[in-house]
């Protein structure tokens, strides 16, 4: 039987130089920006030599998708336990609900968001949200299932993927472009026009 004692050390020290190089590679994105994130930058910024960077990632845009995957990894962590609750509430106190804790997790990776959201293909944003994506589509769409009543038309699926898209689309802009909107304000108004696409009558909504 081979003797593997050793290689929990090297996968160790491995596992933290990754992180070690993710780390760089998130600072420097969110102080120099996208064009400026070489992968010279970012070995000096880790402390290491170039050689040794690439020993882990083959180029910048492999270091790039990496951080865009954690970046959704610690959003989808953020917001899991506001769609858990979620589930169970009246649609206009669901909508509030996950609209600000997405709003306050993305407010607290706003320079990295910044950096990454138009320099990202958007094939691979649309990857890396993925799961994202089909967790809240699948509170949306239970939320609009249990009151299908009261819905402006019957296909639950087009209204869901509006729905899931359109906040995205506004959460996003919100954080990047800071508009003189007060905060409140903006989850007031996103919750009303998200609540009009779906609701034929929204302020009857609980």
């Amino acid at each position: 039987m081979p003797d593997t004692r050793r290689r929990t050390p090297r996968q160790a020290r491995s596992r933290a130089t990754v992180k070690r190089i993710l780390s760089a590679g998130t600072r420097v994105l969110e102080t120099q920006g996208y064009p400026d994130a070489s992968t010279n930058r970012i070995a000096t910024e880790a402390g290491l030599s170039p050689g040794s960077l690439y020993q882990y990632f083959p180029d910048k845009e492999a270091i790039v998708t990496e951080i865009t995957h954690r970046l959704t990894r610690d959003f989808a962590a953020a917001i899991a336990p506001s769609l858990r609750q979620a589930a169970g509430q009246p649609p206009a106190a669901a909508t509030r609900l996950v609209l600000a804790a997405s709003l306050h997790a993305l407010q607290s990776q706003r320079d990295l968001l910044g950096a990454l959201v138009d320099r990202v293909p958007n094939i691979e944003q649309q990857q890396a949200l993925a799961s994202v994506r089909r967790n809240v589509g699948d509170v949306v769409y239970h939320v609009l299932a249990a009151n299908s009543a009261q819905l402006r038309q019957a296909d639950i699926e087009r209204a869901t993927w509006t729905i899931v898209e359109l906040t995205q689309q506004l959460l996003v802009r919100y954080v990047l472009d800071q508009p003189a909107i007060a905060e409140q304000d903006f989850l007031a108004d996103t919750t009303h026009t998200i609540l009009s696409v779906a609701f034929r009558d929204p302020q009857r909504i609980g």
